[in-house]
Protein backbone atom coordinates (compact mmCIF):
# COMPACT_ATOMS: atom_id res chain seq x y z
CA UNK A 1 0.00 0.00 0.00
CA UNK A 2 2.77 2.43 0.93
CA UNK A 3 4.60 1.62 -2.30
CA UNK A 4 1.46 2.41 -4.31
CA UNK A 5 1.00 5.73 -2.48
CA UNK A 6 4.66 6.62 -3.04
CA UNK A 7 4.35 5.79 -6.73
CA UNK A 8 1.23 7.97 -6.97
CA UNK A 9 3.13 11.05 -5.80
CA UNK A 10 6.57 10.36 -7.27
CA UNK A 11 5.32 9.89 -10.87
CA UNK A 12 8.45 8.00 -11.87
CA UNK A 13 8.39 6.13 -15.15
CA UNK A 14 9.11 2.42 -14.82
CA UNK A 15 12.16 0.95 -16.50
CA UNK A 16 10.00 -1.13 -18.83
CA UNK A 17 8.09 1.95 -19.96
CA UNK A 18 11.32 3.83 -20.44
CA UNK A 19 12.58 1.10 -22.77
CA UNK A 20 9.58 1.60 -25.08
CA UNK A 21 10.97 5.09 -25.84
CA UNK A 22 7.48 6.53 -26.27
CA UNK A 23 8.16 9.47 -23.97
CA UNK A 24 10.85 10.94 -21.77
CA UNK A 25 10.69 10.91 -17.97
CA UNK A 26 9.66 14.56 -17.98
CA UNK A 27 6.91 13.98 -20.56
CA UNK A 28 5.65 11.02 -18.52
CA UNK A 29 5.49 13.17 -15.40
CA UNK A 30 3.72 16.03 -17.19
CA UNK A 31 1.22 13.63 -18.76
CA UNK A 32 0.24 12.12 -15.43
CA UNK A 33 0.02 15.46 -13.63
CA UNK A 34 -2.47 16.56 -16.31
CA UNK A 35 -4.44 13.31 -16.07
CA UNK A 36 -4.78 13.82 -12.32
CA UNK A 37 -5.97 17.37 -12.86
CA UNK A 38 -8.60 15.85 -15.15
CA UNK A 39 -9.61 13.51 -12.29
CA UNK A 40 -10.10 16.61 -10.15
CA UNK A 41 -12.64 18.07 -12.60
CA UNK A 42 -14.97 15.11 -12.03
CA UNK A 43 -14.54 15.39 -8.27
CA UNK A 44 -15.41 19.09 -8.43
CA UNK A 45 -18.58 18.64 -10.51
CA UNK A 46 -19.96 15.83 -8.38
CA UNK A 47 -19.00 17.65 -5.18
CA UNK A 48 -21.24 20.55 -6.22
CA UNK A 49 -24.01 18.17 -7.23
CA UNK A 50 -23.88 16.48 -3.82
CA UNK A 51 -23.82 19.79 -1.93
CA UNK A 52 -26.69 21.44 -3.79
CA UNK A 53 -29.00 18.44 -4.15
CA UNK A 54 -29.20 17.93 -0.38
CA UNK A 55 -30.58 21.40 0.38
CA UNK A 56 -32.23 22.29 -2.94
CA UNK A 57 -35.86 21.82 -1.89
CA UNK A 58 -35.74 23.68 1.47
CA UNK A 59 -33.68 26.47 -0.18
CA UNK A 60 -36.29 26.82 -2.94
CA UNK A 61 -39.08 26.95 -0.36
CA UNK A 62 -37.18 29.61 1.55
CA UNK A 63 -36.56 31.75 -1.54
CA UNK A 64 -40.01 31.31 -3.11
CA UNK A 65 -42.72 29.49 -1.12
CA UNK A 66 -45.02 29.54 -4.18
CA UNK A 67 -42.65 27.52 -6.38
CA UNK A 68 -44.03 24.08 -5.49
CA UNK A 69 -42.76 20.55 -6.15
CA UNK A 70 -43.68 20.69 -9.82
CA UNK A 71 -41.14 23.47 -10.37
CA UNK A 72 -38.65 21.53 -8.23
CA UNK A 73 -38.80 18.68 -10.73
CA UNK A 74 -38.03 21.18 -13.50
CA UNK A 75 -35.00 22.41 -11.56
CA UNK A 76 -33.80 18.82 -11.07
CA UNK A 77 -34.10 18.24 -14.82
CA UNK A 78 -32.15 21.43 -15.69
CA UNK A 79 -28.57 20.12 -15.15
CA UNK A 80 -28.94 16.99 -17.33
CA UNK A 81 -30.77 19.10 -19.93
CA UNK A 82 -27.87 21.58 -20.05
CA UNK A 83 -25.39 18.74 -20.33
CA UNK A 84 -27.46 17.03 -23.01
CA UNK A 85 -27.65 20.16 -25.17
CA UNK A 86 -24.02 21.26 -24.89
CA UNK A 87 -22.06 17.99 -24.65
CA UNK A 88 -22.21 17.37 -28.44
CA UNK A 89 -20.88 20.89 -29.09
CA UNK A 90 -18.10 20.44 -26.54
CA UNK A 91 -17.21 17.04 -28.00
CA UNK A 92 -17.08 18.40 -31.54
CA UNK A 93 -14.94 21.33 -30.43
CA UNK A 94 -12.48 19.09 -28.58
CA UNK A 95 -11.79 17.24 -31.83
CA UNK A 96 -10.84 20.50 -33.55
CA UNK A 97 -8.37 21.95 -31.06
CA UNK A 98 -4.81 20.94 -30.26
CA UNK A 99 -5.28 21.41 -26.50
CA UNK A 100 -8.34 21.07 -24.27
CA UNK A 101 -6.92 23.33 -21.55
CA UNK A 102 -8.86 26.45 -22.60
CA UNK A 103 -12.07 24.40 -22.78
CA UNK A 104 -11.46 23.16 -19.24
CA UNK A 105 -10.90 26.74 -18.06
CA UNK A 106 -14.05 28.12 -19.73
CA UNK A 107 -16.29 25.34 -18.41
CA UNK A 108 -14.87 25.79 -14.91
CA UNK A 109 -15.60 29.54 -15.15
CA UNK A 110 -19.23 28.58 -15.90
CA UNK A 111 -19.11 26.26 -12.89
CA UNK A 112 -17.97 29.13 -10.63
CA UNK A 113 -20.63 31.43 -12.08
CA UNK A 114 -23.40 28.84 -11.58
CA UNK A 115 -22.51 28.23 -7.93
CA UNK A 116 -22.07 31.95 -7.22
CA UNK A 117 -25.44 32.74 -8.81
CA UNK A 118 -27.08 29.94 -6.81
CA UNK A 119 -25.74 31.51 -3.60
CA UNK A 120 -26.97 35.04 -4.44
CA UNK A 121 -30.60 34.28 -5.32
CA UNK A 122 -31.79 36.35 -2.35
CA UNK A 123 -30.53 39.52 -4.08
CA UNK A 124 -33.26 39.15 -6.71
CA UNK A 125 -36.90 40.07 -6.18
CA UNK A 126 -39.44 37.37 -5.31
CA UNK A 127 -41.07 36.70 -8.72
CA UNK A 128 -37.70 36.00 -10.34
CA UNK A 129 -35.90 33.99 -7.68
CA UNK A 130 -37.05 30.55 -8.82
CA UNK A 131 -36.06 31.38 -12.41
CA UNK A 132 -32.63 32.53 -11.25
CA UNK A 133 -32.24 29.19 -9.49
CA UNK A 134 -33.31 27.42 -12.68
CA UNK A 135 -30.73 29.39 -14.66
CA UNK A 136 -27.99 28.56 -12.16
CA UNK A 137 -28.74 24.84 -12.35
CA UNK A 138 -28.95 24.89 -16.16
CA UNK A 139 -25.58 26.69 -16.30
CA UNK A 140 -24.16 24.11 -13.93
CA UNK A 141 -25.40 21.42 -16.34
CA UNK A 142 -23.48 23.10 -19.18
CA UNK A 143 -20.37 23.12 -16.99
CA UNK A 144 -20.68 19.37 -16.38
CA UNK A 145 -20.01 18.89 -20.10
CA UNK A 146 -16.43 18.93 -18.85
CA UNK A 147 -17.02 15.22 -18.22
CA UNK A 148 -17.11 14.73 -22.00
CA UNK A 149 -13.74 16.43 -22.29
CA UNK A 150 -12.37 14.31 -19.44
CA UNK A 151 -13.42 11.04 -21.03
CA UNK A 152 -12.09 12.02 -24.43
CA UNK A 153 -8.79 13.25 -23.01
CA UNK A 154 -8.14 10.19 -20.83
CA UNK A 155 -8.78 8.00 -23.88
CA UNK A 156 -6.03 9.76 -25.84
CA UNK A 157 -3.62 10.45 -22.96
CA UNK A 158 -3.27 6.86 -21.72
CA UNK A 159 -1.77 3.71 -23.14
CA UNK A 160 -3.95 0.61 -23.43
CA UNK A 161 -2.40 -0.90 -20.31
CA UNK A 162 -3.14 2.27 -18.31
CA UNK A 163 -6.67 3.03 -19.46
CA UNK A 164 -8.78 0.78 -17.23
CA UNK A 165 -6.99 2.02 -14.13
CA UNK A 166 -7.16 5.67 -15.24
CA UNK A 167 -10.88 5.52 -15.98
CA UNK A 168 -11.51 3.74 -12.66
CA UNK A 169 -9.65 6.48 -10.80
CA UNK A 170 -11.63 9.13 -12.66
CA UNK A 171 -14.89 7.45 -11.61
CA UNK A 172 -13.55 7.15 -8.06
CA UNK A 173 -12.95 10.91 -7.97
CA UNK A 174 -16.55 11.52 -9.02
CA UNK A 175 -17.85 9.14 -6.35
CA UNK A 176 -15.76 10.79 -3.64
CA UNK A 177 -17.12 14.19 -4.67
CA UNK A 178 -20.67 12.87 -4.53
CA UNK A 179 -20.02 11.42 -1.06
CA UNK A 180 -18.32 14.54 0.32
CA UNK A 181 -21.03 16.94 -0.94
CA UNK A 182 -23.77 16.00 1.57
CA UNK A 183 -21.18 15.99 4.37
CA UNK A 184 -20.25 19.59 3.55
CA UNK A 185 -23.92 20.57 3.42
CA UNK A 186 -24.54 18.92 6.80
CA UNK A 187 -21.49 20.67 8.28
CA UNK A 188 -22.55 24.17 7.24
CA UNK A 189 -26.06 23.60 8.59
CA UNK A 190 -24.71 24.72 11.97
CA UNK A 191 -24.64 28.28 10.57
CA UNK A 192 -28.44 28.18 10.49
CA UNK A 193 -30.99 29.74 8.21
CA UNK A 194 -30.25 33.34 9.19
CA UNK A 195 -26.46 33.10 8.99
CA UNK A 196 -24.57 36.36 8.53
CA UNK A 197 -24.16 39.05 5.89
CA UNK A 198 -21.02 40.41 4.21
CA UNK A 199 -21.42 43.43 1.86
CA UNK A 200 -25.12 42.71 1.54
CA UNK A 201 -24.59 39.05 0.57
CA UNK A 202 -26.04 36.46 2.94
CA UNK A 203 -24.01 33.43 4.02
CA UNK A 204 -26.20 30.75 5.58
CA UNK A 205 -26.72 26.99 5.62
CA UNK A 206 -27.94 27.01 2.00
CA UNK A 207 -25.55 29.46 0.36
CA UNK A 208 -22.30 28.50 2.08
CA UNK A 209 -22.17 25.19 0.23
CA UNK A 210 -22.47 27.02 -3.08
CA UNK A 211 -19.74 29.49 -2.11
CA UNK A 212 -17.41 26.64 -1.07
CA UNK A 213 -17.87 25.04 -4.50
CA UNK A 214 -17.30 28.38 -6.23
CA UNK A 215 -14.04 28.93 -4.34
CA UNK A 216 -12.97 25.37 -5.14
CA UNK A 217 -13.64 26.14 -8.80
CA UNK A 218 -11.41 29.23 -8.64
CA UNK A 219 -8.62 27.14 -7.11
CA UNK A 220 -9.06 24.62 -9.92
CA UNK A 221 -8.78 27.37 -12.54
CA UNK A 222 -5.43 28.35 -10.97
CA UNK A 223 -4.29 24.72 -11.24
CA UNK A 224 -5.24 24.71 -14.93
CA UNK A 225 -2.46 27.17 -15.77
CA UNK A 226 -0.01 26.05 -18.49
CA UNK A 227 2.70 25.26 -15.94
CA UNK A 228 0.65 22.32 -14.62
CA UNK A 229 -1.84 21.39 -17.35
CA UNK A 230 0.09 20.27 -20.43
CA UNK A 231 -1.92 18.55 -23.17
CA UNK A 232 -0.04 15.26 -23.68
CA UNK A 233 -1.35 12.41 -25.81
CA UNK A 234 0.21 8.98 -26.19
CA UNK A 235 -2.45 6.58 -27.50
CA UNK A 236 -1.82 7.50 -31.15
CA UNK A 237 1.96 7.37 -30.66
CA UNK A 238 1.66 3.89 -29.14
CA UNK A 239 -0.52 2.72 -32.04
CA UNK A 240 1.93 4.16 -34.59
CA UNK A 241 4.79 2.29 -32.95
CA UNK A 242 2.89 -1.01 -32.96
CA UNK A 243 1.64 -0.68 -36.55
CA UNK A 244 4.95 0.53 -37.95
CA UNK A 245 3.29 3.38 -39.85
CA UNK A 246 3.86 7.13 -39.68
CA UNK A 247 0.33 8.22 -40.61
CA UNK A 248 -2.04 8.46 -37.65
CA UNK A 249 -5.19 7.73 -39.67
CA UNK A 250 -3.68 4.40 -40.70
CA UNK A 251 -3.91 3.30 -37.05
CA UNK A 252 -7.65 3.98 -36.81
CA UNK A 253 -9.71 0.85 -36.33
CA UNK A 254 -12.73 0.21 -38.51
CA UNK A 255 -15.76 1.17 -36.44
CA UNK A 256 -17.82 -1.73 -35.11
CA UNK A 257 -21.06 0.23 -34.92
CA UNK A 258 -23.08 -2.70 -33.57
CA UNK A 259 -20.58 -3.12 -30.71
CA UNK A 260 -20.47 0.61 -30.01
CA UNK A 261 -24.25 0.89 -29.84
CA UNK A 262 -24.44 -2.23 -27.69
CA UNK A 263 -22.13 -0.80 -25.02
CA UNK A 264 -23.82 2.61 -25.16
CA UNK A 265 -27.33 1.21 -24.82
CA UNK A 266 -26.28 -1.09 -21.98
CA UNK A 267 -24.72 1.92 -20.22
CA UNK A 268 -27.93 3.91 -20.77
CA UNK A 269 -30.09 1.16 -19.25
CA UNK A 270 -27.72 0.94 -16.29
CA UNK A 271 -27.92 4.69 -15.73
CA UNK A 272 -31.73 4.64 -16.05
CA UNK A 273 -32.22 2.00 -13.34
CA UNK A 274 -29.67 3.61 -11.02
CA UNK A 275 -31.38 7.01 -11.21
CA UNK A 276 -34.83 5.41 -10.87
CA UNK A 277 -33.80 3.52 -7.75
CA UNK A 278 -32.15 6.59 -6.21
CA UNK A 279 -35.31 8.60 -6.80
CA UNK A 280 -37.75 5.92 -5.60
CA UNK A 281 -35.83 4.79 -2.52
CA UNK A 282 -37.20 7.58 -0.28
CA UNK A 283 -40.95 7.09 -1.00
CA UNK A 284 -40.47 3.31 -0.90
CA UNK A 285 -38.93 3.46 2.58
CA UNK A 286 -41.66 5.77 3.87
CA UNK A 287 -44.45 3.56 2.49
CA UNK A 288 -43.06 0.08 3.08
CA UNK A 289 -41.48 0.54 6.52
CA UNK A 290 -43.78 3.25 7.95
CA UNK A 291 -40.77 5.43 8.71
CA UNK A 292 -41.04 9.07 9.66
CA UNK A 293 -39.16 11.65 7.58
CA UNK A 294 -36.51 11.84 10.30
CA UNK A 295 -36.06 8.05 10.35
CA UNK A 296 -35.94 7.97 6.57
CA UNK A 297 -33.19 10.60 6.42
CA UNK A 298 -31.19 8.79 9.10
CA UNK A 299 -31.42 5.22 7.80
CA UNK A 300 -31.20 6.10 4.12
CA UNK A 301 -28.23 8.32 4.93
CA UNK A 302 -26.47 5.29 6.38
CA UNK A 303 -27.48 3.14 3.40
CA UNK A 304 -26.40 5.67 0.77
CA UNK A 305 -23.12 6.37 2.54
CA UNK A 306 -22.41 2.64 2.76
CA UNK A 307 -23.24 2.33 -0.93
CA UNK A 308 -20.77 5.09 -1.76
CA UNK A 309 -18.07 3.35 0.29
CA UNK A 310 -18.85 0.12 -1.55
CA UNK A 311 -18.48 1.93 -4.89
CA UNK A 312 -15.09 3.34 -3.85
CA UNK A 313 -13.82 -0.14 -2.96
CA UNK A 314 -15.07 -1.49 -6.30
CA UNK A 315 -13.26 1.25 -8.24
CA UNK A 316 -10.01 0.47 -6.42
CA UNK A 317 -10.34 -3.28 -7.04
CA UNK A 318 -11.46 -2.99 -10.65
CA UNK A 319 -7.95 -3.02 -12.23
CA UNK A 320 -7.18 -6.19 -10.25
CA UNK A 321 -10.42 -7.76 -11.45
CA UNK A 322 -9.52 -6.98 -15.05
CA UNK A 323 -6.26 -8.89 -14.61
CA UNK A 324 -8.23 -12.08 -14.05
CA UNK A 325 -11.06 -11.63 -16.55
CA UNK A 326 -11.50 -10.04 -19.95
CA UNK A 327 -13.20 -6.66 -19.77
CA UNK A 328 -16.30 -7.80 -21.64
CA UNK A 329 -16.80 -10.61 -19.10
CA UNK A 330 -16.34 -8.14 -16.25
CA UNK A 331 -19.01 -5.93 -17.80
CA UNK A 332 -21.50 -8.77 -18.34
CA UNK A 333 -21.07 -10.65 -15.06
CA UNK A 334 -20.14 -7.83 -12.66
CA UNK A 335 -22.33 -5.03 -14.08
CA UNK A 336 -25.31 -6.35 -16.02
CA UNK A 337 -25.94 -9.47 -13.92
CA UNK A 338 -25.96 -7.57 -10.58
CA UNK A 339 -28.29 -5.02 -12.19
CA UNK A 340 -30.75 -7.81 -12.99
CA UNK A 341 -30.41 -9.26 -9.48
CA UNK A 342 -30.99 -5.84 -7.89
CA UNK A 343 -34.39 -5.65 -9.58
CA UNK A 344 -35.42 -9.25 -8.85
CA UNK A 345 -34.51 -8.92 -5.18
CA UNK A 346 -36.96 -6.02 -4.77
CA UNK A 347 -40.02 -8.00 -5.88
CA UNK A 348 -42.21 -8.48 -2.75
CA UNK A 349 -42.41 -11.99 -1.30
CA UNK A 350 -44.12 -13.40 1.75
CA UNK A 351 -47.37 -12.46 3.42
CA UNK A 352 -46.47 -9.40 5.50
CA UNK A 353 -48.96 -6.64 4.80
CA UNK A 354 -48.10 -3.00 4.21
CA UNK A 355 -49.20 -0.68 7.01
CA UNK A 356 -51.75 1.79 5.65
CA UNK A 357 -51.40 5.37 6.88
CA UNK A 358 -54.37 6.96 8.59
CA UNK A 359 -54.50 10.62 7.52
CA UNK A 360 -58.05 11.56 8.50
CA UNK A 361 -57.84 15.27 9.13
CA UNK A 362 -60.24 16.77 11.63
CA UNK A 363 -61.04 13.44 13.32
CA UNK A 364 -60.14 12.21 16.78
CA UNK A 365 -57.95 9.48 15.31
CA UNK A 366 -54.26 10.35 15.39
CA UNK A 367 -52.63 10.14 11.94
CA UNK A 368 -50.29 7.17 11.46
CA UNK A 369 -47.34 6.48 9.18
CA UNK A 370 -47.24 4.06 6.28
CA UNK A 371 -48.52 3.78 2.72
CA UNK A 372 -51.04 6.51 1.76
CA UNK A 373 -54.57 5.19 1.39
CA UNK A 374 -54.69 6.81 -2.07
CA UNK A 375 -52.31 4.07 -3.28
CA UNK A 376 -54.91 1.28 -3.45
CA UNK A 377 -52.37 -1.38 -4.41
CA UNK A 378 -50.96 -1.22 -0.86
CA UNK A 379 -54.00 -3.20 0.31
CA UNK A 380 -53.15 -6.26 -1.81
CA UNK A 381 -49.37 -6.25 -2.33
CA UNK A 382 -47.11 -7.68 0.42
CA UNK A 383 -44.41 -5.45 1.83
CA UNK A 384 -40.72 -5.72 1.10
CA UNK A 385 -38.28 -6.06 4.01
CA UNK A 386 -35.14 -4.26 5.08
CA UNK A 387 -32.88 -7.07 3.88
CA UNK A 388 -34.30 -6.89 0.37
CA UNK A 389 -33.65 -3.17 0.17
CA UNK A 390 -30.12 -3.44 1.59
CA UNK A 391 -28.95 -6.35 -0.60
CA UNK A 392 -30.62 -4.92 -3.69
CA UNK A 393 -28.91 -1.57 -3.22
CA UNK A 394 -25.55 -3.27 -2.68
CA UNK A 395 -26.02 -5.15 -5.98
CA UNK A 396 -26.96 -1.90 -7.71
CA UNK A 397 -23.87 -0.08 -6.37
CA UNK A 398 -21.58 -2.86 -7.61
CA UNK A 399 -23.34 -2.87 -10.97
CA UNK A 400 -23.16 0.89 -11.40
CA UNK A 401 -19.53 1.19 -10.26
CA UNK A 402 -18.30 -1.53 -12.60
CA UNK A 403 -20.61 -0.51 -15.42
CA UNK A 404 -19.68 3.17 -15.77
CA UNK A 405 -15.94 2.44 -15.64
CA UNK A 406 -15.81 -0.63 -17.88
CA UNK A 407 -18.34 0.65 -20.44
CA UNK A 408 -16.22 3.76 -20.95
CA UNK A 409 -13.05 1.64 -21.15
CA UNK A 410 -14.53 -0.72 -23.73
CA UNK A 411 -15.96 2.17 -25.77
CA UNK A 412 -12.60 3.94 -25.74
CA UNK A 413 -10.77 0.85 -26.96
CA UNK A 414 -13.37 0.10 -29.62
CA UNK A 415 -12.92 3.63 -30.98
CA UNK A 416 -9.15 3.24 -30.97
CA UNK A 417 -6.87 6.21 -31.65
CA UNK A 418 -9.36 8.34 -33.61
CA UNK A 419 -10.57 11.62 -32.00
CA UNK A 420 -13.23 10.56 -29.51
CA UNK A 421 -14.86 13.87 -28.60
CA UNK A 422 -18.06 13.33 -30.61
CA UNK A 423 -18.48 9.74 -29.44
CA UNK A 424 -17.85 10.59 -25.80
CA UNK A 425 -20.34 13.45 -26.16
CA UNK A 426 -22.93 10.94 -27.37
CA UNK A 427 -22.06 8.66 -24.46
CA UNK A 428 -22.52 11.57 -22.02
CA UNK A 429 -25.77 12.63 -23.71
CA UNK A 430 -27.25 9.15 -23.32
CA UNK A 431 -26.52 9.40 -19.59
CA UNK A 432 -28.20 12.83 -19.52
CA UNK A 433 -31.33 11.52 -21.26
CA UNK A 434 -31.60 8.66 -18.77
CA UNK A 435 -31.14 11.05 -15.83
CA UNK A 436 -34.13 13.00 -17.12
CA UNK A 437 -36.28 9.93 -17.81
CA UNK A 438 -35.38 7.93 -14.68
CA UNK A 439 -37.35 9.93 -12.09
CA UNK A 440 -40.46 9.68 -14.27
CA UNK A 441 -40.49 5.91 -13.78
CA UNK A 442 -41.31 6.48 -10.10
CA UNK A 443 -44.90 7.19 -11.20
CA UNK A 444 -45.17 3.47 -11.96
CA UNK A 445 -44.53 2.81 -8.28
CA UNK A 446 -47.02 5.45 -7.11
CA UNK A 447 -49.82 4.25 -9.39
CA UNK A 448 -49.21 0.51 -9.65
CA UNK A 449 -46.82 -0.52 -6.89
CA UNK A 450 -43.72 -2.61 -6.39
CA UNK A 451 -44.83 -5.61 -8.49
CA UNK A 452 -45.07 -3.43 -11.58
CA UNK A 453 -42.00 -1.27 -10.92
CA UNK A 454 -39.58 -4.08 -10.13
CA UNK A 455 -41.33 -6.67 -12.27
CA UNK A 456 -40.85 -4.50 -15.34
CA UNK A 457 -37.35 -3.66 -14.10
CA UNK A 458 -36.51 -7.36 -13.84
CA UNK A 459 -37.87 -8.05 -17.32
CA UNK A 460 -36.00 -5.18 -18.99
CA UNK A 461 -32.70 -5.72 -17.15
CA UNK A 462 -32.98 -9.47 -17.76
CA UNK A 463 -33.37 -8.95 -21.49
CA UNK A 464 -30.40 -6.54 -21.54
CA UNK A 465 -28.28 -9.02 -19.57
CA UNK A 466 -29.07 -11.85 -22.00
CA UNK A 467 -28.49 -9.49 -24.93
CA UNK A 468 -25.02 -8.46 -23.71
CA UNK A 469 -24.19 -12.08 -22.78
CA UNK A 470 -25.07 -13.38 -26.23
CA UNK A 471 -23.04 -10.64 -27.95
CA UNK A 472 -20.20 -10.23 -25.43
CA UNK A 473 -17.63 -11.34 -27.99
CA UNK A 474 -18.51 -8.23 -29.99
CA UNK A 475 -17.25 -6.17 -27.05
CA UNK A 476 -13.81 -7.79 -27.13
CA UNK A 477 -11.21 -5.06 -27.58
CA UNK A 478 -8.07 -7.16 -27.96
CA UNK A 479 -6.88 -10.72 -28.43
CA UNK A 480 -6.32 -12.67 -25.25
CA UNK A 481 -2.55 -12.62 -25.61
CA UNK A 482 -2.64 -8.86 -26.08
CA UNK A 483 -4.78 -8.45 -22.98
CA UNK A 484 -2.33 -10.53 -20.99
CA UNK A 485 0.49 -8.20 -21.96
CA UNK A 486 -1.66 -5.19 -21.15
CA UNK A 487 -2.50 -6.50 -17.69
CA UNK A 488 1.17 -7.26 -17.08
CA UNK A 489 2.05 -3.63 -17.77
CA UNK A 490 -0.81 -2.48 -15.53
CA UNK A 491 0.72 -4.51 -12.70
CA UNK A 492 4.00 -2.65 -13.14
CA UNK A 493 2.25 0.73 -13.02
CA UNK A 494 0.40 -0.19 -9.81
CA UNK A 495 3.62 -1.06 -8.00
Amino acid sequence: MMAAIKSWFSLKQSEKDRLTDLESDEEYRERWITIRLVYLSGFLMFLSFGVVTTGLWPYLEEMDPTAGKAFLSVIFAAPPAGQLLFSPLIGWYSNKVSSVRISFVLLTVLFVFANGLYSMIELFSMPYRKYVMLLSRFTFGIATSINTLSRAYISTATKLCERTQAISMSALGQTLGLALGPIIQASVSAVGNVGFQVCGVRFNMYTLGGWICAVAGIVYIVLLNPSYFKHRTIAAKEALRKSGTTIEKDTWKSLKLSSIWLIMMAYGILMFFYVTFQTAISPISLDQFAWSHEDSLFYLGILLTSGTACSCVVFLLLPQLCKRFNEQNVFVYFAMLPLFLSQVLMIPVGTNKILIANSQNGSDVEPTLGCPDSQKWCNTVPSINHYQLTISYAMLCISFSVGIAISQTILSKLLGTRPQGNWMALYTSIGGIMRIMGPGAVMIYVRHGTYWLFGLGSAVSGVVFIWTWLHKEHLQTARKSSIGAEMQLMTIHSK
